[in-house]
Parts: structure tokens; C-alpha cells; sequence
């Protein structure tokens, strides 16, 4: 980013346009990486398309997860106190609550970018 971003939400526009290019589950967290930038979520995530959602734990979870490696990321919002979602050019959407009574440890998720300052919520 040109310009050092003053929001969470203003860094996650560095997602716009990328790929996610790949998916690592690790015990309770998963890592989003997105050629570069990373998104780690310690709330786990879960994913809507139209009016199906599907959550941590259910059986098509981990490939409906998996199966956005490539597909470009739309947009991106943070609704601070609430939830912070990755829109996909297939439709999929991917969210993480960001409400005190679903963290399951001091933060929801932390985003890189590059060598600029990562963001801890």
C-alpha cells in the first residue's frame, strides 16, 4: 500500500483484486494467505453463499473452505464490534465475527500486509 492504511478495514482493500492462494488449518485458527498479505482468524470463520451458510465443524467445511484457492476477493467490509467479511467474485463470502461472546481467546484474527503494521483485533 502506498499510503499507511488508519483502519483495519482500510488495510483489508489491500485484499481486492488477489487471490486466495492458500488455506492452513492449524489445531483451532486457520490461516488465510492471499499471495502475500495473511489473514489469520482465532474466531473461526465461516462461510455464506446466498442463503447457505456453513460453519466450523460442518462436513463440507473444510473443502467449501479450500475451494476458494483462486477465486479473486471481491470486496472487503469491517462492521467494527460485529464482523469483518471477505466478498469473492464466485459470491462465496466469508466472514468472522468480531462480537465479544464468539472470541475464543484475546483476539478474533490478526492481518498482515507487507511490512507495514499488522492489525490485531
Amino acid at each position: 500500500m502506498g499510503n499507511a492504511a488508519k483502519t483495519l478495514d482500510d488495510a483489508l482493500h489491500d485484499l481486492r483484486g488477489r487471490t486466495l492462494s492458500s488455506v492452513e488449518f492449524v489445531h483451532d485458527y486457520v490461516q488465510l494467505r492471499f499471495d502475500g498479505p495473511t489473514l489469520t482468524a482465532y474466531t473461526q470463520p465461516y462461510l455464506t453463499l446466498g442463503a447457505k451458510a456453513i460453519f466450523w465443524g460442518d462436513p463440507a467445511y473444510r473443502n467449501s473452505l479450500c475451494a476458494l484457492i483462486g477465486v479473486q476477493v471481491e470486496d472487503t467490509n469491517v462492521t467494527a464490534g460485529k464482523e469483518l467479511t471477505v466478498h469473492f467474485q464466485d459470491g462465496t463470502v466469508l466472514k468472522i465475527s468480531l462480537k465479544d461472546k464468539d472470541y475464543h481467546g484475546p483476539e478474533a484474527l490478526e492481518f498482515v500486509s507487507g511490512p507495514g503494521p499488522s492489525w490485531v483485533v
